[in-house]
């Protein structure tokens, strides 16, 4: 078979007719500030404070400390379950229970179950 030696070509777009674009000129008006109107100042940075290292305390002395500030969040707050203690002391988990074990061991608190919930109070 043969091919044909005519080509067609495609037929090519006209250009449109370019349209005016047609030019808006607003004025902008500046407001002034308010007498209550006060540009923010920059916050000044401040450099960071160095790290000291911190000397290691002996683990009785940190448990006697944290005792001590398990104490005193008692004496304020009343019957606390032991798990708020937790959270709301900065110490960790083992450091506080070894507390409590040092204020149970002096018999100054009442650890009792209310509801499925230790709960540790002051000693009257």
């Amino acid at each position: 078979m043969k091919k044909s030696k005519i080509t067609t070509q495609k037929p090519v777009p006209k250009a449109k007719a370019e349209q005016p674009v047609a030019t808006v000129v607003t004025k902008a008006i500046a407001k002034k500030p308010g007498p209550d109107l006060k540009t923010p100042k920059k916050a000044q940075a401040v450099a960071p404070k160095p790290v000291v290292a911190t000397p290691e305390m002996p683990m009785s002395e940190r448990a006697g400390l944290t005792a001590g500030s398990i104490w005193h969040y008692l004496a304020e707050n009343g019957a606390t379950p032991v798990a708020k203690l937790i959270r709301e002391l900065p110490e960790d988990e083992k450091t506080i229970h070894r507390s409590i074990g040092w204020l149970a061991q002096e018999d100054k608190i009442i650890l009792k179950i209310i509801d499925r919930a230790e709960t540790i109070s002051l000693k009257e």
